[in-house]
């Protein structure tokens, strides 16, 4: 298969304006795909040659990548990167100057040798290692068509960013092997307890959907997490989840997936699905001594604390652990414990459909708990006064609040979903004046006055999962610092684009879009309805109007652990502006 097929699908992604245009677009790639490649294409669509929890990084500096183009081009590394400041885009600046060449056929790529080759790059390691990624790449780019070259180099500096999210991949898949888009529940299921759309590639394009059905929970896999909605009351809560619950402790740290394999490794996943065993060496030497099962998945919460109070410390604390230099003496200046939630699977048991207390009873047998290793706090509440009571109780303790988790036997661990059957009830919920969401930066807006030359005000948005789409709900200038504003660029350069991104959906324009790839946290005084925001537009009321906040206030907090996936949903931003409207009425 040529990879001019692949980058001729890339080129009209981007210029897609809707996410329908898209899935077929990516239908028709898919459809023009043998079988046996259909793996390496969905990757490569996501800018990827391996699973994200598979810790590859093909990722090259924009010089080094520059300086291949220049020599594959005949020209020099400066000339390459002027032609990608003047364009914007060094794949650009790539796609001009490989046409200027004076060869009458280019022969191009083959997706196996850009795959393959891509892998070298991504190997090369120790000494000598950035001559043989630049030969390779150079060797790479000698071969190319100028369309070619432009997303191979866009691939290679991590800057691919097509605008198309997983679910539009597993839409694709749908439309051609499983019967139609009504499929992709089946799908999705898989990739959420797999996190390997190659995997579910290869399963469906093979064995149809009833295969698909077939893939299970194994360690070495990271399942995505299963997520929380929220409410404003332990009434509410206790009235969604049948008048009973078990209430968790939800600490303030990073959660994480912990799996040991049958060969005896252990490591660590953050939400994003993103290794982390390595930064902290002391949490992987305690959990290998204290896990029974010889294999195992279990989640809990990173958390830092004080050793001489016993003190929970605060999210930016636990934070100075994710660090790529001085790992030890990070451990020594900051102890983390690490509170033990859930457990997935143990020995060859899938343990995800069994309910939460069958699943924490599984939990505390498998866990041998002392010093910093514990069981997270939780109880059985049936009544108000004591749900509210062990939320104050939580809170007392340096919690965030409790997550309140079903005890129904139908209740089982929902991988990458966010149902009611775990609900949050955060110090932040317990009024409408004061809640706190992760949301997507989408644009921005230039400043004045002192802020003129830099951005002024973000544009945010939630996600719709229904939809794969991200809805303006506020633009927000409150809150950062000059250092957060001066940083800002930098932050946000890789995602910016020429036009609104076909995945956001809003009502304003902004001075610059940004793909979807950066959360930040937010606090509000109100939501209320605007004709300005898209957010939950139509299920108000008022059907021309979305959700948007009133006097929006950056907290200082960057969720780095968080995709834009993981951002606030519009339903449970509708969720959040009905519970004020009940409470004032």
């Amino acid at each position: 298969m040529r990879y001019e097929t692949v980058a001729e699908a890339y080129r009209d992604l981007e210029q897609a304006t809707g996410r329908l245009a898209m899935i077929d677009r990516i239908a028709g790639l898919i459809e023009q795909t043998p079988v046996e490649l259909l793996p390496a294409v969905v990757l490569l669509c996501q800018g990827k040659i391996a699973p994200d929890f598979a810790g590859v990084d093909i990722g090259l500096a924009e010089r080094l990548a520059a300086r291949a183009v220049g020599t594959a081009a005949g020209v020099t590394q400066d000339r390459a990167l002027a032609g990608a400041r003047e364009t914007g885009d060094l794949g650009l600046a790539a796609e001009r100057l490989l046409g200027e060449r004076d060869l009458v056929d280019t022969p191009g790529l083959q997706v196996s040798v850009v795959f393959d080759t891509l892998h070298e790059i991504a190997a090369a390691a120790g000494a000598g290692s950035q001559g043989r990624k630049l030969e390779l790449l150079v060797a790479l780019l000698g071969r190319a068509t100028p369309l070619e070259a432009r997303y191979l180099v866009r691939t290679v500096t991590g800057n691919l960013r097509l605008g198309i999210g997983t679910a539009t991949i597993l839409d694709g898949l749908a439309q051609v092997y499983a019967g139609g888009r009504k499929a992709r529940p089946v799908l999705e299921r898989a990739f959420n307890i797999c996190s390997d759309l190659g995997l579910v590639a290869a399963t469906v394009a093979e064995g149809g959907p009833e295969a698909v059905q077939q893939i299970r929970v194994r360690a070495g896999n990271p399942v995505r997490p299963m997520l929380a909605q929220r409410l404003s009351s332990p009434a509410e809560v206790l009235a969604k989840l049948g008048g009973s619950c078990a209430a968790e402790y939800k600490y303030d740290g990073i959660r994480v997936q912990a799996h040991r394999t049958a060969d005896g490794t252990l490591e660590l996943y953050t939400r994003g699905l993103e290794r982390m065993a390595w930064q902290f060496p002391d949490l992987v030497q305690m959990l290998d001594a204290a896990l029974r099962p010889a294999e195992v998945i279990l989640e809990g919460e990173v958390v830092a604390f004080d050793p001489a109070s016993g003190d929970l410390r605060p999210f930016q604390e636990v934070m100075y652990r994710r660090r790529t230099h001085g790992i030890a003496e990070a451990a020594a200046q900051v102890p983390v414990s690490l509170f033990c939630f859930d457990l997935l699977y143990a020995d060859g048991e899938d343990l995800t459909h069994l309910d939460y207390p069958q699943r924490r009873q599984r939990l505390t047998a498998a866990v041998e708990t002392s010093g910093p290793l514990r069981l997270a706090t939780a109880e059985v509440v049936t009544d108000v006064a004591g749900l509210d009571a062990l939320f104050e109780q939580a809170v007392a303790d340096g919690c965030e609040g409790l997550v309140c988790k079903s005890i129904a036997p139908t209740a089982g661990y929902q991988a990458g979903a966010r149902g009611w059957t775990w609900v949050k009830l955060k110090r932040d919920y317990r009024t409408e004046l004061t809640d706190t969401l992760d949301l997507a930066v989408v644009g921005a807006l230039y400043g004045r006055g002192r802020r003129a030359g830099m951005y002024g005000a973000l544009l945010l948005a939630a996600y719709d999962p229904d939809n794969d789409v991200f809805q303006a709900v506020s633009k927000c200038g409150t809150g950062f610092s000059d250092a957060d504003l001066a940083g800002l660029p930098g932050r946000l350069a890789p995602l910016i684009r020429d036009e609104r991104p076909a995945r956001v959906d809003s009502g304003r324009d902004a001075d610059v879009w940004f793909e979807p790839g950066l959360v930040i946290e937010v606090v509000a005084a109100e939501l209320t309805p605007s004709p300005h925001y898209t957010a939950a537009r139509g299920k108000l009321p008022d059907e021309d109007a979305g959700l948007a906040l009133r006097f929006p206030r950056f907290t200082g907090r960057w969720r780095d652990d968080k995709t834009p996936e993981d951002a606030t949903t519009t339903d449970e931003l509708l969720q959040l502006y009905q519970a004020a409207r009940r409470a004032t009425a």
